[in-house]
Formats: structure tokens, sequence, C-alpha cells
């Protein structure tokens, strides 16, 4: 099977292609039976529909290509309940011959293109993205600086019809009237205050409602902050131009006083008056029905973009003191219980989380600086709300300018005009507002849950789902992302539901629906159907079937997001005792062994990279978290929950490519005898793309053969692995850091920090040796070893 050719048809990968025909032989493959899925990634060939979808009227399932058709009775069958269907009028000229997009066989994955709603046509809703950027003013210069010139740039890749508000905070909170064209004006309020939403809007004067915003001659009301950028471009970028570092953040001894908090909550407020709504409670949510009560926005929704240099220290959401002998928070405090605002600071942030999810605002964070920032602490209010995280060095970097521009991603369309015969260039971006994913299953199957920066919302149709036991965000088969883009990817997870004493009939097919409802950024809806169908098999009668339906990447990555998800309530020795257990259980089911020992020990093709992978996790980011900040972990973790099953890979077990003058390109083991004096080697690890030079090739350049006419072979080398690597990192997010070393220099270590610590010779003078360095790891050859001894071991 070619498990990734079926993914570029439906953006979907599971890791059993067959499913086990009852729950007690689900229990016996030990890997969870479990799919992950990009529900907006770019398909070619999956049709676009400008019409309605069919919906079954009894559990709401939508036609699909496993539908039975009566063409003689015009009606069709819901697989999933078997419900029977009337076509409307505009199917009645179907046949066998002539047979709709969502009905061909090969066209398991449609899209619906609707029309925008009438009340986003009458304008009660939001017919155009909003941004807010919240700006921290509590930094360098230098910082700041390159920190304006990326918001400027983005605003080329925004519609022109997109709303924009500047919102800057330091010690104080300013809030810029981008009506007022005549000179910059602002709203400043103390940061260490706590607002209310009533608050607020007698202080900003936002009563004014909108029927009299639009009959005036100028912007009133909320209006007077958030405008076209086709209007107040020059204006916001005159503003930014004047911007300086907060004045009273300079003093010597102490961090500057930072109300991250308050200025996330007004950012909040702002929006969600921006949306009409007219009474807002900022107060603890306790239970679900509270939430409820927040209006919910329909149609596009927004995002705060915000950009921090450093901990919040004063106010809601405070992190850290201000004296520097108090450090921020680390692995260790929390461990110990001893981080004293970590508890507080995080219900703060979650609560925020739900209410931003509820109303559909989107919350960004752009971390660049040497120490923590925080987000630890804000990790659901990103989550949650399907926000991006970056953490970096410095704003000032193209790790940050690529990555922010990432969030405008667009594409243009021509549309031509209905009154006129010229074209109009429309812009529209590839990310998806206000996104809802609805999963349905046939009665045999049931839903367990979702890992993914993602949040449950209520319930629909007649789903099964598991009520006692969940993963992730469970106990639904609904949930909300308020924006979508098209590398976002989730982890489904799935149980089957019959016993072993009515197992489900081989060559029974079970199927899987999700459907995809999002906003574009020119208010049309956009209706993505995806339904996936695989046979139940007997797995006792036929061990062969099965082991050929296994994926082992996305195996791999489905354990991973369930190793890191368990971390959050569980010490990682736990986590990892338990993920030696379940690779010694795989190992135990699927692979050949007798009497005789670990010689015999043989694992079949289709898991013999299992082992490795999870060797490679174990000291990867997410559980060796050793060296690493929370902050840092919080960011893995996010990226692990966001990207597909190749980018997955890539976290923990990274890409070796080694150029030599002998050959062509070819990829090595992650090992130090891949270390050569006379090749260049090119490292992928994600996060981190890394240009290595032996020794042999450092002592060539550092002569100039690679400037000399004669050598130009050389120099041609040289730009091959540079050529390779621009291709890698130009349509990533996080954008990597690149790094060029070479052997024996200080850089070199980010390199033999992911290689397998072992050595193949016995001399500790070798050039091998020498490469090495100093570590507690054991080599995967031990690590295996010792897998097969204790797989193999009788007792």
């Amino acid at each position: 099977m070619n498990f990734i050719q079926k993914e570029d048809l439906n953006g979907i990968r599971w890791t059993w292609n067959i499913f086990p025909n009852s729950k007690q032989e689900e229990s016996r493959l030990i890997i969870p039976l479990g799919c992950l899925y990009s529900p907006k990634k770019e398909i070619p060939t999956c049709p676009e529909l400008p019409y309605q979808p069919i919906n079954c009227r009894s559990c709401g399932c939508i036609l699909n290509p496993f539908c039975s058709v009566d063409f003689n009775g015009k009606s069709w069958s819901c697989p999933f309940c078997y419900q029977r269907n009337q076509f409307p009028q505009s199917y009645y000229g179907i046949s066998e011959q002539s047979l709709p997009a969502e009905l061909i066989e090969k066209f398991t994955t449609v899209e619906y293109l609707l029309p925008p709603p009438q009340q986003q046509q009458q304008n009660r809703i939001p017919n155009a993205p909003v941004f807010l950027f919240l700006l921290d003013l509590h930094c360098p210069q230098e910082e700041l600086d390159a920190m304006k010139d990326a918001i400027v740039q983005s605003f080329a890749f925004l519609p022109p019809q997109a709303k924009v508000c500047l919102v800057t905070l330091g010690t104080a909170l300013q809030i810029y009237d981008l009506s007022f064209t005549s000179c910059p004006k602002s709203f400043i309020l103390r940061g260490t205050r706590e607002y209310t939403f009533e608050k607020i809007q007698d202080l900003l004067q936002l009563r004014t409602n909108i029927s009299q915003t639009q009959s005036g001659d100028k912007p009133a009301g909320i209006h007077k902050f958030f405008r076209p950028i086709s209007e107040c471009e020059f204006l916001v970028s005159e503003i930014l131009e004047d911007l300086k570092q907060d004045p009273w953040g300079n003093k010597k001894g102490i961090r500057p006083q930072r109300c991250v908090g308050t200025g996330l909550q007004l950012a909040i407020m702002l929006m969600a008056r921006y949306f009409g709504i007219l009474k807002l409670n900022l107060g603890k949510i306790e239970k679900e029905e509270d939430l409820l009560k927040i209006k919910s926005i329909g149609g596009i929704g927004g995002r705060i973009i915000t950009f921090l240099t450093g901990p919040c220290t004063k106010g809601k959401g405070q992190v850290v003191d201000r004296e520097f002998d108090n450090p921020i928070r680390s692995h260790h405090d929390l461990l110990k219980g001893t981080a004293k605002y970590t508890k507080e600071s995080f219900s703060f942030y979650d609560n925020l989380g739900k209410i931003a999810h509820q109303i559909g605002i989107t919350v960004d964070l752009f971390g660049c600086s040497f120490d923590q920032v925080g987000c630890y602490e804000m990790r659901t209010l990103i989550s949650k709300t399907g926000g991006e995280l970056l953490i970096t060095d410095k704003f000032n970097s193209d790790i940050f300018l690529n990555s922010f521009l990432y969030l405008f991603k667009n594409k243009k369309k021509i549309q031509q005009q209905q009154q006129q015969e010229q074209e109009e260039e429309q812009v529209i971006l590839e990310t998806g507002f206000n996104a809802f994913i609805e999963v349905n299953t046939t009665s045999e199957l049931q839903i367990l849950g979702l890992i993914g920066n993602a949040e449950k919302s209520k319930k629909t149709g007649k789903a099964k789902i598991n009520e006692k036991f969940s993963v992730g965000i469970g106990k639904t088969n609904r949930w909300k992302i308020n924006t979508l883009d098209p590398r976002k990817n989730f982890a489904f997870y799935f149980s089957v539901i019959n016993d072993e004493k009515t197992p489900i009939q081989p060559k029974k097919i079970g199927l899987v629906q999700f459907k995809t409802i999002s906003y574009d950024s020119d208010g049309k809806i956009r209706v993505r159907v995806t339904t996936s169908g695989h046979l139940f098999g007997d797995f006792a009668s036929n061990a062969g079937m099965l082991k050929q339906s296994f994926d082992q990447e996305t195996a791999a990555v489905i354990v991973s997001r369930l190793a890191v998800e368990r971390t959050k309530t569980e010490k990682t020795g736990s986590v990892l005792r338990w993920l030696d257990k379940s690779l010694i259980q795989v190992c135990k089911k699927f692979a050949y062994f007798d009497k005789s020992g670990i010689s015999s020990f043989q694992l079949s093709p289709y898991f013999s990279y299992y082992p490795q992978f999870m060797y490679h996790l174990r000291r990867s980011h997410f559980l060796n978290i050793f060296g690493d900040s929370p902050d840092e972990t919080t960011y893995f973790s996010h990226s692990l929950y966001n990207e597909n099953v190749s980018n997955s890979i890539l976290m923990f077990q990274p890409i070796l490519q080694s150029y030599s003058m002998n050959g062509p390109p070819s990829p090595v083991l992650l090992n130090m005898g891949s270390i050569q004096k006379d090749n260049v080697l090119l490292l992928d690890t994600f996060f981190l793309v890394l240009i290595h030079r032996g020794k042999q090739i450092k002592n060539w350049i550092k002569q100039g053969y690679h400037e000399m006419e004669e050598y130009k072979d050389f120099a041609s080398f040289l730009e091959l692995p540079k050529q390779e690597a621009q291709v890698i990192m130009s349509n990533r997010f996080p954008y990597p850091r690149f790094i060029e070393c070479d052997q024996g220099s200080s850089p070199a270590r980010f390199l033999l920090s992911r290689l397998n610590p072992s050595s193949s010779s016995n001399n500790q003078f070798s050039e091998e040796n020498q490469n090495s360095g100093l570590t507690d790891d054991v080599s995967f050859q031990v690590f295996m070893n010792h897998l097969k001894k204790v797989v193999c071991d009788k007792n």
C-alpha cells in the first residue's frame, strides 16, 4: 500500500488500514486505531462544487461514493444509518453513466463552495477578516524596528477590505484611533488596573450603535479603532514609524512593568465589541452553560497577533516578579510545585482562551527573547483558539519575519465584473475562519477524541462517542478551530464497539466521514467532506493482511501525540515506562523469535522502523526536557500538534543527507560514523536546518579553491546543500533556524546532539570517536539488543 499517495488524495493516514473486527482484537494490536487528518490540505484533484451538499435526513451524513443509489426510484441509502433518502429534483437526471462528482468512486473528498450567508450580505456579521496587532514596547529599539517593519510588510498580503486595529502594551496600554487622520490619536489605560467590559465601553466611547456609525461622516464607537487596511495603511505606517521604546521600562536591576494579561484581556474585549457583543462577563467560567451564554459570531472571525519580548510582570496573568533575583519558573520548579504565579496565571489565560474560542477570536503569539516570555501559562489560550506560536531569540531575524508573513499567505483570483468587461484581482487568504470539524462513523465504531490545537463543541447527529473513556479532547464528535490553514493536522482516535462474541463479519466496510465547514476571507462558506472506508478483518486467521495494513510512520506520530498528551497529567518517567512497555508488547506480538534467543529475533518489514522511531522519540525534546525551558517544551508540543506525518516524524527523527564529490547526494544513518572529512552533511530536524562540512572540505575552502576558475565544480558542489536547504525552508512554519558549520567547530554540537552516540571502532584515538561527544544516552544498537533480550526472555 502506498500510504503517501492516499494522503495526497484525501489528506488522511490511518495507523491500521484494515480495521479489527472486535474490541478484544483491537486491544491486542497495542497501537491505537486512529488517523491523522489535514482538513484544509491542498488537493489538486478535489472537485469544487457550487451547490449545497445533500444530507441524510436521519443522521446528517453527506452523500458520498459509498452510498447505494436507486436510479429508478431517484433515492439513495445512507451507509451510516441505512436511512432511505430522496434525491432533490435537480438530481433527477443522474444515471450510472452520468453521476454527480460526490458519487464518483475516486472522489472520496469533495468541496462545496457556497455563497456568503444572508446575515453577512446584510452587514449584520463581519464580511472581512479582522487583525488586531498587540505590540510590546519594552524592547530594544532595534527589535522594535524589526517588529514594525514586519507589520508594514504584512499589509501588502492583506485583502483590501481586511480590518486592522493597533494596540501597544508596556507599563500602560495605548489603543489608536485609526479614523483620526490629522495626527496620531490614542486612548491610554493603566496596565495595572482591572477593567470590566462595561467600563471599557465607557472609557473608549464604544456605546455608539452600528446605525449611528454608518450614518455619520466619521466612524464612531468601536469602528474608529477598526478600519479597512485600504483606508488606513498610510496612517498605521506613520504611527508605527513614530513608535519608541516604553520610557518607563529602563530601570536597572528590575524587569520592566509589562501588563500582558491586561493587554490580552483588552484586545479580546475590543474584538468582542466589534463583533456586536454588548454584554461580556470576563469572570471565571465554571460551567459549560456559562460559556454558551457568550455570543458566538458567525462568518469571518479575527486574529489577535501578539508580539512579546518578555513575561508579564504586573497585573492579571503575572508570570514572574520584577526583581531579577527571582528567576522565572523552570521545569524543576513546576515539578516541585514552587512556581509562585503559574497556577493562577494559567487559570486566567485558560479562562480567556475559553471566551475567545467561543466568540471566534484567534490568539497568536510571537515571543522573541533570550529569556522566557510566559507562553507556558498561555498555552491553552493559544491552542484553544487555533493560534500560532513562535519562540525565538529576536525579532530582527529571518525566523521571525518569514514565520510572521506565513500567516498572510494568500491566493489571488481573477474575477470578471458583472456590469463591466474589465477584470478585477481578488485577494483571498489561505486561512479559513470559524471552522468546525464534525466526525461521524458507522455503527461498529465509536469516537474517543482528538489531539490537536482545537476545542470541543456541542455534539451533533447520532454519532457514537465513548462517554466513559476519552483521548485528548473527547466526549464529542464536533470540534471548533477559529483559524484553519492547509498545514494544520489533527489526530483522531477510534475504537471498535463489537464484542468478541459478536465479531464484525470480514469484508464489511467501516466508514468514517469528516465534514469541515469554514469561512474564506471573502465570506464564502467552504464545506469539505472526506469519507474514508476500510474493511474489517479477521486477524486471527490472516495475520499477513494485518501486517500489510500497518502504517508505521502514522503509528509513531499517533503514539507520540498520545505520549505528549500524557505528560500533561503524568511525570515524564511514567510516560517513558508506558512507551517502553507498549514497544515491548508490539515486538512480542509482531516479531518472530524462537528458543534460540535474540539471534532469532526478526521484525516484519512493515514494523522494522517502528522501534527506531520510538528510540528517537525517547531522546527528543518532547520527552527529554533536560536543558529546555517550559516555554520551549510548550513550543515544541504545539508544533507537533499542528503538523502532518512527514513533518512530525522529522521532529523526533531528523533526516541526514550526505554530499560527496564521489557521487550523488544520498541519505545516511543518524550515526557518528556518517561524519567524514570529505563530505558535507545536511541535517533537517524541522526546527533546524544545518550544513556541516568535513575537515577536508573546510581546508579546501580555507585555501580558496572554491574561488578558482579551475575548481568551479567544487564551488558548484558547495552550493548543492545550500540550494536544498532553501527549498526545505521556503514553505515551512515556523521558519527553521539555519546554521552552517565545520567539523570540530562549536555549532557542530547541534549535529552531534542528534546523532546516534555509537562507534564501530575500538580505537579511542580514531577520527570517529573524536567526533562523538560525552553522553549518557545509549546507542541505538544497545537499545535494540536490550529490547530483543526483554522480548525473547521466557519470563
